[in-house]
């Protein structure tokens, strides 16, 4: 039996500005090898996965608080990291950026963007680090799946790979409560939403909220995906 767990904790991450940096491990000390400033302008809310062997993908906000997807190749031995490849994806705000890998190229991005809203964007990310926009702002068709009337914000977002096209959002929303959302992402990067906190302003019958789960105070937000197999 495949048992599936959406555990929720909390974390606190400090992570550079505008700088990629690769460490060692002597198994007394972690020590830098390389450094690479990637954005003189800006650099916050990174998030950052591995496409293949030697190629990673960051998001981030940038200048003017933008939303951009940057990639990079870092050699094995971590004495070389290179840009590669620069997206700008939203024009207005990319705050709170969670990026998972779906499939073979294609990556989904939860981020706040325009009014603080939470938005689902994707992308592919070939082998060699080139960016595509797929469903983004700045091609005009990402999912804007918590709006909650322009009352609250979207914070601490923290996406994960639920199954092949199944993913799960953990995000602070209305009164910074905790929310979890749901969606389905096809092999082209087409996102459907499953239960979204727009769909409580809905009447449509198969419209189905999503989950809140603490409605005190939700910070920090992190959702790991758990699979035990009997």
């Amino acid at each position: 039996m495949r048992v599936l767990l959406l555990a929720i904790l909390v974390l606190s991450i400090i992570v550079p500005i505008g700088v990629n940096d690769v460490f060692a491990n002597d198994r007394k000390n972690i020590l830098e090898i390389a450094s690479l400033e990637h954005d003189v302008r800006q650099g916050q809310y990174n998030s950052l996965v591995q496409v293949d062997s030697d190629t990673y993908a960051l998001a981030y906000e940038g200048k003017d608080s933008d939303g951009f997807i940057s990639t990079f190749t870092i050699s094995s031995d971590g004495t070389s990291i290179v840009k590669v490849d620069t997206l700008e994806h939203d024009t207005v705000r990319g705050q709170h950026n969670s990026l998972v890998h779906v499939d073979s190229d294609t990556y989904a991005l939860a981020y706040t963007g325009e009014d603080e809203d939470g938005f689902i964007s994707t992308f592919t990310i070939d082998s060699n680090g080139n960016i595509a926009a797929v469903k983004t702002q700045s091609e005009g068709n990402n999912l804007e799946h918590d709006a909650d009337q322009g009352v609250a914000s979207v914070l601490h977002n923290s996406l994960v790979k639920v199954d092949s096209n199944t993913i799960a959002l953990a995000y602070a929303g209305a009164g910074e409560n905790g929310f979890i959302s749901t969606f389905t992402i096809s092999s082209s990067g087409v996102i459907t939403p499953i239960q979204i906190q727009n769909h409580a302003n809905t009447s449509e019958e198969d419209d189905v909220a999503n989950l809140e789960h603490d409605a005190i105070n939700n910070r920090a937000t992190s959702v790991l995906h758990n699979s035990l197999v009997k």
